[in-house]
């Protein structure tokens, strides 16, 4: 029995993080803890069980509704907003914090016995953290009641506790996502644009939701059909998303890509600025399909993705633009910055590890790192030197790509070195699904 726990305790996996981050999730642990121990010790009586059954099955029964579209929300870290939180800011609001603990731990139990196989130790923190959320909801709503009166004073009341939960909530799990992952940027520990709108609306259902549930209880079975639209709705920003990405490189589509670089080609247009086209082909990549399978193939595509994203500015929009190939758009870039940024792309492909960036995922013995490089060929347009469209752009920077190839590849070529070509009519021009040469004008790769 006794080895039998030190196994249980070992497989946390507590034990594997930093001490920075083993301290504030142990602290974070305790300090709910003791709030709770102090909470229920501080019960006078049990009055309001009724709420807490109200709103703990109608929370379970619009957790288990939105699941399915759960399922298909992607996670792809550590931070995941919903709306459950809502229906523990109710409870703190119009609860004793006793009660208000009982259900956000009867909920947070739920979700663990539901989700089945889970981290222990996150699991553990994130209902501490829901807890000490809770208690900070509680005090600052009785504090600021305090300081008003009236109905206006309930509403700025509510709406002020409801703002401590979130913050608590935002704080302490930002806090122990930059400890245990690190690297992690703002968006990855506290989100984003679209995650404070989830908790804003989160916050503001709690509030109208404690409203009600002071007239009667069983108004929180009315909110289930709102909280289920309302979750349906969170699909609409990952829909949006994927429309716009490539799945094999996680890159933006070209059609995506040619609506935001014809943007930025307006906004250069109007101030009078330059502004650049990279057209980024991989050389022999055929070959790593036939030598190694197209798993390897895939993975090597991702990790030229991976490199050439890293290594552009953040208002650079890089697309993929069909098969091995990829497009860049440099706002405000002229000639000669265009030319070293190619450079430097070129050289970024050319001298990474692919071999262990693709073999780390899929443990491929004969992925060589001294025989396994790729290269990459470039070419490229300036705005308006080259053309004063994407179009014109595109088949210039194509055409200096394919004189890169003709040069020996693992070359950068300008538009302005190649032969100058007619510009585009209506009837010439790329539509979103085309490339720039049919395949009988292009050389072999």
């Amino acid at each position: 029995m006794v080895a039998q726990s030190r196994r249980a305790i070992r497989s946390w996996a507590l034990w594997t993080l930093t001490v920075p981050a083993f301290a504030v999730v142990v602290l974070v642990d305790l300090a709910a803890i003791g709030y709770g121990a102090h909470a229920f010790t501080d019960r006078p009586s049990w009055r309001g069980l009724d709420v807490v059954f109200a709103l703990t099955v109608s929370a379970l029964i619009s957790v288990e509704g939105a699941r399915r579209v759960e399922s298909r929300r992607r996670r792809g870290g550590a931070l995941h907003k919903d709306f459950a939180p809502a229906w523990m800011i109710a409870a703190a609001l119009i609860l004793h914090p006793a009660l208000a603990i009982l259900v956000a731990v009867l909920l947070r139990i739920w979700w663990r016995i539901r989700a089945g196989k889970c981290i222990p130790y996150r699991w553990a923190f994130s209902t501490a953290v829901h807890v000490l959320a809770v208690g900070a909801a509680h005090a600052v709503f009785v504090s600021a009641r305090g300081l008003t009166g009236g109905n206006l004073g309930l509403v700025v009341s509510m709406v002020a506790g409801a703002i401590a939960y979130v913050v608590t909530d935002t704080l302490l799990c930002g806090l122990a996502i930059s400890l245990i992952i690190p690297g992690s940027n703002r968006r990855e520990t506290v989100g984003g644009l679209d995650d404070l709108c989830t908790d804003a609306t989160a916050a503001t259902f709690g509030c109208l939701l404690a409203a009600a549930c002071l007239i009667s209880p069983w108004f929180a079975f009315v909110a289930i059909p709102i909280t289920l639209t309302a979750q349906r709705a969170l699909l609409l920003g990952q829909l949006e998303t994927e429309a716009q990405t490539d799945p094999k490189t996680s890159l933006t589509r070209v059609d995506w890509w040619r609506r935001r670089t014809e943007q930025m080609l307006r906004t250069s247009r109007n101030q009078h600025e330059p502004m650049a086209v990279l057209l980024l082909d991989i050389d022999h990549f055929k070959q790593v399909n036939d030598r190694h399978g197209h798993l390897v193939g895939d993975e090597a595509l991702r990790a030229v993705a991976t490199i050439l994203r890293s290594a552009i500015r953040a208002k650079d929009v890089i697309g993929r633009f069909g098969g091995e190939e990829f497009v860049i758009a440099l706002p405000d870039t002229g000639l000669d910055e265009a030319t070293v940024t190619a450079d430097r792309l070129r050289n970024a492909v050319a001298n990474s590890p692919l071999a262990a960036m693709c073999a780390g995922v899929l443990d491929d013995p004969d992925l060589d790192p001294d025989t396994f490089h790729l290269t990459v060929s470039i070419g490229v347009a300036v705005y308006p030197a080259d053309g004063t469209t994407v179009d014109d752009l595109l088949l210039r920077a194509d055409r200096a790509m394919y004189a890169a190839k003709d040069a020996g590849r693992n070359r950068v070529r300008l538009a302005a070195d190649t032969v100058p070509l007619p510009r585009l009519t209506a009837s010439t021009q790329f539509s979103e699904h085309t490339e720039p040469l049919a395949p009988a004008q292009r050389p072999v790769r």
